[in-house]
């Protein structure tokens, strides 16, 4: 890939900014290190972009040491959008500028492109006003940052009615599969774990079950999901002549995770392993069938304008302090679980993924019986659930910019919950788990890992 940085600039020539490495996969960490400062000077280091029409900036407070320098690898924040030690601080603190709309979530919808991320030094302890308004900072450096490396190939589906994009390693194969889906608020299919998980070796296969060519634009305006259709889906990635032989595995977050769960209940002999991240286990919003039968779903409306009725219904509703709704408290009797779903049919691994601080799922109880159901079959004691401490809903891939609270039309600002610190240090540990889980049930033995490097 061609370097599109130039040599770094620099107000104060004695003061040099260097990242490393400058090209870089999104899950990989950075080092930044400043020199030529004075001993005990304080600076301030910025991180922003601008990238799909989003922009995105972060700084904090660093003071050099005795030898002029700071390395944010080693030394602490004293002050900015996070403190203490924090190597990947500056880019999973990044929150949009104040042109957007609060709780303005950042997705990357073209993974085939590098996050160019800029860093800037400023003299002092600058606000983030005061940052954007020094047009002259004392160093500046950029890097990139990719989702995929160029071993990565990359083509939509279109396959009967399933709709999705594939990304998988370049060559015949064999290599092992997955299905991919997201949750209920983002229409079509996403590709930010896909990406990542193909350059690690996988055939990644980014499903989309509504907002997809031919599909509902919205999951409420779905009248059922049909499991027929993930079940097609299923059938057309282990026909593919790279796809190895023996099942594939299935990976979702919220409602996708509803549904990765769903897809090995039943149709466990295609299923060799489940990751759900962050479900509350029972179908909602829509109802769901299978060969004729439906199931029930929670029905509760979460619109804006419709607070006291979904009180009515769901008993409790509370409000974080920027006025973002939690909905935690609201999701239907952990009781019921045991209608929505059958987990005590899945024979597959399975990897139940939460944290505690999820404002969206509760999962102190549904965790828990969602592992235990899922043991109750006699023959499946491989099922462990992990509860991450400080850990919000949206546990996505490591290193990118938080999302602790979104602007979810119709309903307004949903928080998403997670201690902003830990919530990165959580997504960067669940991506390891599941890389480890995938690597352990999917992988054959005599397949080789292709290299995840740029």
């Amino acid at each position: 890939m061609a370097s599109a940085h130039s040599p770094s600039t620099t107000s104060r020539p004695e003061v040099s900014i260097a990242a490393s490495p400058r090209n870089t996969l999104m899950y990989e960490r950075v080092t930044i290190e400043v020199k030529g400062l004075m001993p005990g000077e304080a600076i301030t280091l910025r991180t922003y972009f601008h990238d799909e029409g989003k922009k995105f900036e972060s700084h904090a407070h660093y003071r050099s040491d005795v030898n002029g320098k700071v390395n944010t690898s080693k030394q602490g924040s004293e002050g900015g959008q996070y403190t203490g030690v924090e190597p990947m601080g500056l880019f999973w603190s990044m929150t949009a500028c104040p042109n957007h709309k609060y709780g303005t979530r950042y997705m990357k919808n073209d993974v085939t492109k590098p996050l160019l991320v800029n860093i800037t030094v400023h003299c002092g302890h600058l606000d983030s006003s005061q940052c954007r308004h020094d047009v002259n900072p004392i160093a500046t450096t950029s890097v990139e940052r990719w989702y995929m490396n160029t071993n990565v190939e990359r083509f939509e589906v279109r396959a009967g009615r399933v709709r999705g994009t594939l990304l998988k390693p370049k060559g015949p194969g064999p290599f092992p599969a997955v299905i991919d889906m997201f949750g209920g608020v983002r229409p079509g299919c996403n590709e930010i774990r896909a990406a990542p998980l193909a350059t690690k070796g996988y055939v990644a296969f980014a499903l989309a079950y509504f907002g997809g060519e031919g599909q509902p634009p919205k999951l409420e305006d779905t009248k059922c999901l049909e499991m027929e259709y993930f079940e097609e889906a299923t059938d057309w990635l282990s026909r593919q002549p790279y796809v190895q032989a023996g099942g594939i595995g299935t990976i979702g977050i919220c409602k996708g995770g509803e549904m990765a769960l769903a897809m090995a209940i039943h149709f466990p002999e295609k299923i060799r392993a489940t990751i759900a991240f962050s479900t509350a286990g029972i179908f909602n919003v829509c109802p769901t069938s299978y060969k004729g039968e439906f199931f029930p779903h929670a029905e509760y409306d979460l619109h804006h304008d419709n607070y006291q009725q979904m009180a009515t219904i769901m008993n409790q509703i509370s409000f974080a302090p920027d006025g973002a709704l939690i909905t935690r408290d609201i999701s239907p009797d952990t009781k019921l679980l045991e209608r929505y779903q059958k987990f005590e049919k899945i024979q597959c691994p399975a990897l139940i993924i939460c944290g505690d601080h999820d404002g969206s799922v509760n999962w102190t109880n549904n965790g828990r019986i969602i592992a235990e159901k899922i043991q109750t079959n006699g023959h499946n004691n491989d099922c462990e659930l992990v509860v991450y401490p400080g850990g919000g809903h949206l546990i996505e891939p490591p290193q990118a910019p938080l999302c602790i609270t979104s602007y979810q039309p119709p309903w307004g600002l949903i928080h998403w919950g997670g201690i902003p610190a830990q919530h990165a240090h959580v997504q960067d540990e669940a991506w390891t788990k599941m890389l480890a889980f995938l690597e352990h049930n999917l992988r054959c033995d005599s397949q080789s890992i292709p290299a995840s490097k740029l």
